[in-house]
C-alpha cells in the first residue's frame, strides 16, 4: 500500500495546526501498515527532519520561492510557490495514489498525465473564505498585508472549482467544510483531524486557574487573548487566568503586563504546554473564525477539566456537548464564575471517552481514509 502524500510544509516539528494534522495521519497510516512517500516543501525556519523516516518509505524537500514576482500569478501564491518540478517528475513514474495536503499543493491535480491517478485531496479549510477573513481583520495600518489577504482570497474562490473537478475525492476536517464542498463533488468526506492524543488524560478534582492557549502570533488569537483580558476578566473577578502559547506579540506582552491576574507564558514546549493544560481547572478558547479545525479544543478535552469555548470553536464539530458554549463576555463571565469552584467529575471524563476514542481515535479515522484509496494493486503484488 504506497501513497504519495504533499505536504505544503515539513510536518516535524509538528507544533502548529496543519502540521500536528499531518504528521500525525502519518504516524496513523503507517501503523496501518501504508507505506508513504513524503514530499514537502521547506521554508522559514524549519529544517529537514530525521524523525519523519521513522515512519515515511521516502522523503523529498523542496525549496519554496516566495519571490515577489509570483503574486503577479494567476494562481494564487500559496499555490502557484509549490509548483516544483521535480516533484511533478518524481510524481510521474509510478501509479500510486497522490494525497494533496490542502488547497496549496494542489497545483498539479490538473495535469495531463495524472488523469489517470487517484487523487485525494484534503482541504483544511475553506481557503477563499480564511484569506478573505485575515483580510478583514488585518488593520489597515497594514496596507499591504491586507491587500495580499484580499487578492489570495478572489484567486483562491476562482481556482477552488478546478481543484475539486480534477480530484477524485476531497477529504474535509469539519462538518461545515464536508456541506459545502458535498455541494460541489458528491465524493466529500468528513474525516476529523488527527492529532496527537490516545487515551483520555482529564484529572478529576479542582485546578487553581483558567488557561488560554494558541499560537500568539496568529491574529485571531491574539485578538481573543487580548479580549479576555479586556472585556470578560477584570481586576476584582480574582481569578488567576494564565496566556500560553508561541511568539506573542509585543502588543500581547504590553497589555498584559497591565493586569495583576494575568501570567503570560511565552513559548513553552510540548511537555510544559500539556501540564498547564492537565493542572487548569478550566480551559477557556476563544475564537473570531468558525474556519479551519480547533486542535488545542481536541488537546484541552483529552487532557483537560472543564472547557469554556464560544461557537466559532466548536462550530463543524459534534464538540459542543462535552464544553460549555457561551458567547458574550457576560456569559463568559459567569460560566467562569460558577465552574471555578465546581469538581471536575468522573463522569465527564466517561462522557469524553465515549466520544472521542471512537469518532476521534486516530485508528479508526485512518482506517476511513485507507478505504477510500485505490491502491496500486499490480505493484503491490
Amino acid at each position: 500500500m504506497y501513497l504519495h502524500i504533499v505536504a505544503f510544509d515539513i510536518p516535524y516539528p509538528a507544533n502548529y495546526g496543519g502540521v500536528i494534522v499531518i504528521y500525525n495521519q502519518i504516524k496513523a497510516l503507517h501503523a496501518q501498515g501504508v507505506k508513504v512517500i513524503l514530499h514537502c516543501f521547506q521554508y522559514g525556519d524549519r529544517k529537514p527532519a530525521p524523525e519523519l523516516a521513522n515512519y515515511c518509505h521516502e522523503v523529498y524537500y523542496y525549496k519554496r520561492s516566495r519571490a515577489w514576482i509570483w503574486q503577479l500569478s494567476f494562481l494564487p501564491f500559496i499555490m502557484q510557490t509549490r509548483l516544483n518540478r521535480s516533484l511533478y517528475r518524481r510524481l510521474k513514474k509510478d501509479n500510486h495514489p497522490i494525497l494533496f495536503e490542502g488547497m496549496h499543493t494542489a497545483g498539479f491535480v490538473w495535469k495531463k498525465r495524472l488523469r489517470a491517478r487517484q487523487k485525494l485531496v484534503r482541504m483544511h479549510n475553506i481557503e477563499w473564505q480564511y484569506y478573505e477573513s485575515l483580510s478583514q481583520v488585518t488593520p489597515g495600518t497594514e496596507p499591504l498585508k491586507k491587500a495580499y489577504y484580499f487578492i489570495e482570497s478572489i484567486r483562491l474562490q476562482r481556482t477552488e472549482p478546478w481543484v475539486v473537478l480534477h480530484a477524485d475525492e476531497i477529504i474535509t476536517l469539519s462538518k461545515n467544510d464536508a456541506a459545502y464542498f458535498r455541494n460541489l463533488k458528491a465524493n466529500t468526506h468528513y474525516i476529523p483531524a488527527f492529532h496527537p492524543n490516545k487515551v483520555i488524560e482529564s484529572q478529576p478534582g479542582k485546578g487553581e486557574y483558567v488557561l488560554f492557549h494558541g499560537k500568539l502570533s496568529v491574529p485571531d488569537n491574539e485578538r481573543s487573548a487580548i479580549w479576555l483580558m479586556e472585556e470578560v476578566f477584570a481586576d476584582d473577578l480574582e481569578i488567576p487566568l494564565f496566556i500560553a502559547g508561541l511568539e506573542p506579540t509585543e502588543r500581547l506582552r504590553e497589555i498584559a503586563s497591565r493586569y495583576d491576574y494575568v501570567t503570560l507564558i511565552e513559548n513553552p514546549d510540548d511537555k510544559e504546554m500539556n501540564r498547564l493544560i492537565t493542572q487548569a481547572h478550566i480551559n477557556l478558547l476563544v475564537s473570531t473564525q468558525s474556519a479551519g479545525v480547533k486542535l488545542k479544543l481536541i488537546n484541552a478535552l483529552y487532557r483537560g477539566r472543564f472547557c469554556i469555548v464560544n461557537e466559532a470553536m466548536v462550530s463543524g464539530s459534534d464538540l459542543s456537548q462535552l464544553c460549555y458554549v457561551r458567547n458574550s463576555a457576560a456569559a463568559i463571565r459567569q460560566a467562569v464564575e460558577a465552574l471555578i469552584n465546581a469538581p471536575f467529575e468522573q463522569k465527564k471524563i466517561e462522557e469524553r471517552r465515549a466520544l472521542l476514542e471512537t469518532a476521534y481515535s486516530n485508528e479508526e479515522n485512518a482506517k476511513k481514509l485507507i478505504s477510500l484509496i485505490k491502491f496500486d494493486q499490480e505493484k503491490a503484488e
